[in-house]
């Protein structure tokens, strides 16, 4: 799964969505995303294709278990490692955040 097709399914949440961060202050609830890693991979010397890491950060006033779980659903097909509820104090929020593999297939030249 590409970026642009993970910000398509976390952009029907109806909250802000951004990829890592966003250039204004956001009214709560709202999420960003992010690549937390890569292993490019391969065989016979060639890199076949990339295991990217992704990362999708909920922040929200209060804890909101519907919300999480529309999280959890839109990327149902992956395992995904959900993080504890951690409480931001100097900005009073919450955050919770949910990790998942997806393989790229890279194009052969």
């Amino acid at each position: 799964m590409e970026l642009d097709e993970i910000y398509a399914r976390l952009n029907t949440l109806g909250i802000p969505v951004a990829y890592l961060k966003f250039n204004k202050p956001q009214s709560l609830p709202f999420a960003v995303y992010y690549e937390a890693g890569t292993d490019i991979k391969g065989a016979d010397g060639y890199n076949l294709f990339r295991d990217v890491t992704v990362t999708v950060e909920l922040y929200c006033e209060k804890k909101q278990p519907q919300l999480e779980r529309q999280i959890e659903r839109l990327f149902r097909e992956y395992e995904i490692v959900k993080s504890s509820d951690i409480y931001i104090e100097d900005e009073d929020m919450f955050m919770t955040s949910f990790t998942f593999d997806t393989i790229q297939y890279t194009e052969e030249e």
